[in-house]
């Protein structure tokens, strides 16, 4: 980027404050996520219906038959779910506390029992769940598998892994130097991975459990340790049939990410995945070695390919083994929270089950075996003819929330067969039409499963029709809410801000901005601004407009514990010269302010029918915390 084509703006003194067009498009398509071509791959929804309670620490699993196996640890209950999911087959109120299940490809249901106290058990069901088929006491069962010939693998907390075969009895032990916290291994049981703990001292008021990963190599004694490039903490851990370990899970501070590594610990795929960071979600496999995954966004978009609904809160996504997006799927009225994540399980014979929390659009299907709860249960199944949505998301193009349109903002349209396969960066159509109630919106940016627009400043409440069409063919309309504004201010990471210092360098950790100086932030969504310019026009210098409504940066702090709120004024706010109009750039000093820790900053807008906030970002002060 050539910082010295920064130029400044009449009345602030030294500051160069808006970014050449060209720049800023750059940083726009660090937003752009494109999706690579997949091979043929398309999931259906056969049916939903109503779920049993469930908390955080649920389990389920599904046979080769299509059944689910359903464990509420919490009230040590048992359910399997007959395939059609109208039948409860068997409910079990189990004898003992249990901490973990595994289900073969035949049904056979193990446990661990107890593990609590010394005398913790592994045990094997009957196929009607009435009878304990055999019961081995290991001590310190913390994590529990089972390959395809019905031997179990118990990992323990005092260095072991323990093998069981089909009759219950101890036929192999694998001493490891690690605390495990989790423990999966192949469908034919040669390959086993286990999760441990990668900490400081655990009475360290700054303990961080991290997590690396054991694996047991070709000669079967020794163990090769795997630490992933993005360091998660208590992942979910899969073994493919090849060999391949696959890791699921966030850092500390909430990014997630699927990482995937053959037998030698070497990385076949790392990929960070979206999400807000507030709730967990769950990892399974398929026959053939494709990855399912769960998550959460909350209002966080994300690019969609063969949604089955249009973007709300719970998803699902598939990959390949190479690393490939097969499908990412919203489910339609799921929903989460730390309390109740959405749990995956997939049969080997190709049935997909979610459980998730419901939200309040949720409408089943079908009656089920289940009574109305606050929880969903979604069936899929792989289907080529399954009525999938191409446009299935709209999300501010600088902080990805998916909230109501205004007009002049820049959005990101997510979804598939939108635009030619390598994307483009144009004014021009490139074949590809946007309309907002018939009326054409700019294109800054066209792709298949992406395309960014600028909304036409004629949209109005209550809401907008939005339609794609690519080489005369059209999409799905989506129907979206209308705002006043709608502020998104552009990051690099969905954390800190693009943002420019005084001296035209760019803000960042390692180069904060001095005290008292001026820093520079872009915004869209802003609202309308006076004079009217044409959609898609470049602002002029001169004369400059202004945003209608009023513009602060809302500080976070606390009062002792009760958090609180500062407002400092913009320097300048408004539409950022030779940008698209709807682009707004924001100047403001950076002064000393109230450690906020973790907090962000936010930029607030000022409507005649209330304020409303932006996204949270993160500048950097010399001598202070983030803001």
């Amino acid at each position: 980027m050539d910082l010295d084509a920064f130029s400044a703006v009449p009345g602030v003194p030294g500051l160069r404050p808006y970014m050449p067009r060209s720049a800023l498009v750059c940083f726009l398509l660090l937003n752009c996520a494109a999706l690579a071509p997949a091979a043929d791959f398309r999931l259906g929804l056969d049916h939903t219906q109503w779920g049993p309670a469930i908390a955080a620490n649920e389990q389920i699993a599904a046979d080769n038959a299509g059944a689910l196996y359903i464990l509420d640890i919490s009230a040590s209950s048992l359910t399997k779910l007959a395939a059609d999911g109208t039948t409860i087959l068997w409910q079990q109120n189990l004898a003992s506390p249990v901490s973990a299940m595994a289900v073969d490809p035949n049904g056979g249901v193990y446990l661990i029992a107890d593990a609590t106290v010394p005398s913790a058990v592994v045990e094997k069901l009957s196929a009607n769940s009435a009878t304990v088929m055999w019961k081995t006491a290991i001590e310190g069962s913390v994590s529990l598998a089972v390959d395809d010939s019905g031997r179990a693998f118990v990992a323990t907390n005092n260095g072991l892994v323990i093998r069981l075969n089909a009759s219950g009895a101890i036929d192999a032990t694998f001493p490891i130097a690690a605390r495990p916290i989790s423990l999966a291994v192949s469908p034919s049981g040669s390959d086993i991975a286990v999760g441990t703990y990668v900490a400081h001292n655990p009475y360290d008021s700054l303990f961080v459990q991290t997590y690396a990963f054991l694996r047991l190599g070709p000669d079967q004694t020794n163990w090769i340790t795997v630490r992933p490039p993005l360091a998660p903490v208590n992942p979910g851990l899969s073994v493919a049939a090849n060999g391949d370990a696959i890791v699921y899970g966030s850092d500390a501070p909430g990014h997630w990410s699927l990482q995937r590594f053959d037998r030698t610990g070497n990385v076949v795929f790392s990929k960070s995945v979206p999400s807000n960071g507030q709730a967990p979600g769950n990892l399974a496999l398929n026959a053939a070695g494709n990855a399912y995954i769960t998550g959460y966004t909350g209002v966080f978009g994300i690019p969609t390919k063969d949604t089955l609904a249009p973007c709300g809160s719970t998803w699902m996504s598939v990959y390949a083994p190479g690393g490939t997006v097969l499908q990412t799927t919203f489910l339609p009225g799921a929903t989460s929270t730390t309390q109740a994540y959405p749990f995956i399980a997939v049969g080997q014979g190709g049935a997909v089950f979610v459980l998730s929390q419901a939200d309040t659009t949720f409408t089943p299907t079908q009656n089920g075996a289940f009574p109305q709860s606050a929880t969903a249960l979604f069936n899929l199944s792989q289907n080529a003819d399954a009525k999938i949505l191409p446009l299935g998301c709209v999300a501010n193009a600088y902080s990805f929330n998916t909230g109501p349109v205004a007009g002049g903002e820049m959005v990101a349209l997510y979804g598939n067969d939108l635009g030619p396969a390598q994307g483009v960066q144009t004014t021009a159509t490139a074949g590809v039409q946007v309309t907002f109630d018939g009326v054409p919106a700019p294109l800054q940016w066209v792709q298949d499963s992406q395309v960014n627009a600028a909304v036409p400043f004629s949209v109005a409440d209550p809401a907008t029709q939005i339609c794609v069409t690519y080489n005369s063919a059209n999409s799905n309309c989506l129907t979206w809410p209308v705002a006043a504004a709608a502020p998104g201010v552009l990051t690099w990471d969905g954390t800190n801000a693009v943002a420019v210092n005084q001296d035209g360098t760019l803000n960042s950790a390692s180069n904060p901005a001095p005290q008292d100086s001026i820093v520079a932030i872009f915004a869209t969504g802003l609202g309308p601004i006076n004079a009217p310019l044409p959609d898609g026009s470049l602002v002029p210098v001169s004369p400059l407009p202004v945003n209608a409504y009023p513009v602060t940066i809302g500080v976070p702090f606390h009062i002792g514990f009760v958090p609180a709120m500062s407002y400092l004024p913009a320097d300048y706010a408004g539409p950022a010269p030779l940008q698209i109009a709807g682009t707004s750039q924001i100047n403001f000093h950076a002064s000393y302010m109230p450690a906020t820790g973790t907090d962000s900053l936010y930029v607030e807008v000022k409507t005649s029918t209330g304020t409303i906030q932006s996204n949270g970002f993160r500048i950097y002060v010399a001598g202070t915390a983030s803001h």
